[in-house]
C-alpha cells in the first residue's frame, strides 16, 4: 500500500471511528453519566480524529490525524488495561464486563491500527497530505 492511500484509508477509519465513539459513549452513559472528566475524554478523542480525517482527506496536512490516533491509542490503551484488571481480579465489575473489556480490546487493535497507516502515510520530506494526483 502507498503512503497516499494508507492516509486515505486511516482518515476515512478516523472519521467512521470518530462518530461511532460519540454516538456509543453517550448510549453507555446516558440515563448515569460519571463525573465530567472520565466521559468528556472520549469526545476529545472522537473530534481529534474527526479534525483529523477531514483535514487529511482536505489536503491540509495529516498532523491532526496522527494526534488523533495517537490520543485515541492512548485512551483505549488505559481502558482496555484497567477493564481487564477488573475482570481478572473480579473487582468492580459491571454487568457484562468482559463484552465490554471484549469490545474495547477490538476498538484498542483498531486504534493500533490507524495509528500503524498514519505513520507508515508520512513521510520524512514532501506533501503529508492523501493527494492521488
Amino acid at each position: 500500500m502507498t503512503e497516499k492511500a494508507s492516509l486515505w484509508v486511516s482518515a476515512w477509519l478516523a472519521i467512521a471511528f470518530g462518530a461511532s465513539l460519540a454516538v456509543l459513549e453517550m448510549v453507555r452513559n446516558w440515563g448515569h453519566w460519571q463525573w465530567w472528566p472520565f466521559w468528556v475524554v472520549d469526545y476529545v478523542a472522537a473530534a481529534l480524529l474527526l479534525l483529523g480525517g477531514i483535514a487529511t482527506l482536505r489536503h491540509r496536512g495529516s498532523g491532526w490525524l496522527a494526534a488523533g490516533w495517537g490520543f485515541t491509542c492512548a485512551l483505549f490503551w488505559s481502558s482496555f488495561f484497567s477493564h481487564s484488571e477488573s475482570v481478572r481480579q473480579e473487582i468492580n465489575m459491571e454487568p457484562n464486563e468482559e463484552q465490554l473489556t471484549l469490545i474495547i480490546g477490538i476498538m484498542f487493535a483498531i486504534t493500533i491500527g490507524g495509528l500503524v497507516a498514519t505513520l507508515v502515510g508520512l513521510r520524512p520530506t514532501g506533501d503529508r497530505s492523501c493527494r492521488t494526483s
